[in-house]
């Protein structure tokens, strides 16, 4: 309707001139006619310009708020472009608002916070980066970073190489520990949070501490009463029909309760401290794989499973030996315990791609994938009725998990509903060492039992 409008004035003397010449005019008077229509599409197209560069200095200067003053389609355009510049101004004045909001919140905020840009110069700083580094504001903005963080870790976390947080202490801040998170923003650079962690950190040992000294605590008194079970089910009271099965009901849960506080205590040791090198030696996985299967050996008869080995006997890791004892220990147990009968395990010691890697894999009955970045926690079980019916304590993989971290290793798993689990122990290249294992008898490396 608007175009329709704006084109009747020029269409109109075009009409008149088609209406006047089917009248029968004569020719004098159409080209008298005609002319003046020229002279008035002249005037039209010159109004209609002068209109439009007039639009176009008042919505550039944004100084003017109030429109000029014009007629016809001109007048309405000039009041679109009002309310649209209006609509504009309250959506910039939101923006500017929000962000005022952000920068004032972000200025409050207790963690330091940098913006970089992808050379690491300085963009940006709230003032607690300012206080935590010593450094000037705005005298320091183009700087690199890197000029005041020059330990070579920091310098590699800050080129984006390696995990995107690391625990840092700083030389005038030794009571506190920090956390360095990095967020890379695409072409907006990079954004550097240290955060303030001494006091979860104190929490963890204060929770370390506690569960490692009453674990120790318990052991005493559980070795007695173990002992004190054992002379009576020896004894008479032992074969009485009415004793004798409560005794040895008290008995297996002692026993798995002693086996619960030497579970805690081993994972209160992997995450107390780092390895002692005093008490590291050369480990020979291979061995050790081969002796957790030996005594593992009654339960794989019962079941009927076939153990596979793929080892490598001249590769040895340099670790606690406990330490490594309790990865395999854990490993193979979980995967007898919860292999059904007649299934297979596949056990793989090897150098992959640059580092030391222990597989166990077996054919069970999975793992369902909601679980999996869960197994690791403490206590948690992926089925409890069958844990407890198997014996385990749910602390297994925790232990394991913990000890590769402590050598700055990983754990891996990888599990399928219906076609079984794989768990994958890494441990860095430079813990390798190579030498001849001693081996009581020749073993083969795939072992079946039937």
């Amino acid at each position: 309707m608007n175009h329709l409008r704006a084109w009747v004035p020029a269409l109109l003397p075009l009409a008149i001139l088609l209406a006047w010449n089917l009248l029968g005019a004569p020719s004098s008077s159409l080209i008298s006619f005609f002319w003046a229509a020229v002279i008035f599409y002249a005037l039209w197209v010159g109004w209609h310009r002068q209109e439009a560069l007039r639009f176009r200095v008042w919505f550039r200067e944004k100084t003017t708020r109030i429109p000029p003053v014009s007629s016809g389609i001109w007048e309405e355009t000039f009041a679109e472009g009002y309310h649209w510049r209006r609509h504009q101004e309250i959506r910039q004045q939101q923006l500017n608002r929000q962000i005022m909001q952000l920068r004032d919140a972000l200025q409050t905020l207790p963690d330091a916070l940098l913006l970089m840009d992808e050379d690491g110069r300085l963009l940006w700083m709230n003032p607690a980066a300012v206080e935590l580094f010593h450094l000037h504001w705005p005298d320091d903005l183009g700087k690199p970073l890197s000029f005041w963080l020059r330990l070579p870790h920091m310098q590699e976390f800050l080129k984006g190489a390696g995990p995107g947080n690391l625990a840092v202490q700083f030389p005038h801040r030794p009571d506190a520990i920090f956390e360095a998170l990095r967020y890379p923003l695409g072409d907006a650079g990079t954004l550097v949070l240290f955060r303030d962690i001494s006091r979860l950190r104190q929490l963890e040992q204060v929770r370390q501490d506690f569960v490692a000294n009453v674990s120790h605590e318990l052991r005493s008194p559980l070795t007695v009463i173990q002992g004190f079970l054992e002379n009576l089910l020896d004894g008479p009271l032992g074969q009485d029909e009415e004793a004798g099965p409560q005794l040895r009901l008290m008995e297996e849960q002692g026993k798995r309760m002693q086996s619960l506080v030497e579970d805690l205590l081993s994972l209160a040791r992997v995450e107390s401290a780092t390895p002692d090198p005093q008490r590291c030696e050369t480990v020979f996985v291979a061995q050790m794989v081969e002796r957790t299967r030996e005594s593992l050996m009654t339960s794989i008869v019962e079941k009927s499973l076939s153990v596979h080995l793929e080892l490598d006997f001249g590769l040895a890791v340099f670790a606690e030996p406990l330490d490594i004892h309790s990865v395999v220990q854990n490993l193979l147990e979980n995967a007898v315990k919860y292999s059904p009968r007649g299934r297979d395990i596949y056990v793989r010691w090897s150098m992959e791609e640059g580092r030391l890697a222990l597989r166990v894999r077996d054919t069970g009955d999975g793992i369902p994938r909601e679980h999996l970045q869960r197994v690791t926690e403490r206590f948690y079980r992926v089925d409890k009725g069958r844990s407890r019916r198997v014996g385990g304590t749910g602390l297994g993989l925790s232990i394991v998990r913990h000890t590769a971290e402590r050598y700055a290793g990983s754990l891996q798993v990888r599990s399928e509903v219906g076609k079984g689990s794989e768990f994958a122990v890494f441990f860095p290249v430079d813990l390798a060492r190579y030498g001849n294992s001693w081996q009581e008898e020749a073993t083969e490396d795939v072992i079946k039992v039937s």
